[in-house]
């Protein structure tokens, strides 16, 4: 019987060290399963930030090539704009104008405000060279050109704004620096 007791004492005590040893196990699991989800919580916040991020490049890069794309199209009309001047066909110059704005002779003239602007159109043999294109937070397309006399002489610089009339771009406004 001594023999059956002790035998009974250790499955006992060998009973209750696999136990212990189990909520040990037990709890040493369900802690890393915690961190484990922490981090998980984690990433998926870092995941959606990321994914928002993309979202505002694409928005800025979309932009960005739009405003670039307008800018070739409006470099080829001010172009045409200087061609048609330099050869007094005021009356092309006029279907890329404002309603706002008027051509008399070699002058370009528009209203801001209350104020009446006249600025003389380059004159012949200058080449015009684009330095600077953005759009203003009021919509308009504003463009910087240097101007050349037969391409030796610096004449200063030009700011051209456009604005979108029914759907079409129409110079608004010139001005020089010199």
């Amino acid at each position: 019987m001594k023999k059956g007791l002790v035998l009974i004492m250790f499955i006992l005590s060998a009973l209750v060290i696999v136990a212990c040893s189990n909520e040990t196990i037990t709890n040493t699991n369900q802690t890393e399963m915690e961190r484990l989800q922490a981090e998980i919580t984690q990433l998926k916040n870092k995941n959606e930030e990321l994914e928002a991020s993309l979202v505002k490049e694409k928005q800025i890069n979309d932009t960005n090539k739009k405003i670039y794309e307008l800018r070739n199209t409006l470099d080829l009309q001010a172009r045409e704009i200087f061609r048609a001047v330099m050869k007094g066909d005021t009356e092309k110059v006029k279907q890329y104008i404002s309603e706002k704005a008027t051509v008399e002779g070699e002058n370009f003239i528009y209203k801001v405000e209350n104020e009446t602007i006249t600025t003389p159109f380059p004159m012949k043999g200058s080449t015009f060279r684009q330095r600077s294109f953005d759009i203003s937070k009021d919509g308009r397309f504003i463009t910087h050109y240097e101007v050349w006399i037969n391409d030796e002489t610096y004449a200063g610089t030009l700011e051209l704004s456009f604005t979108e009339e029914n759907n079409e771009w129409k110079l608004s406004s010139m001005q020089g620096d010199r």
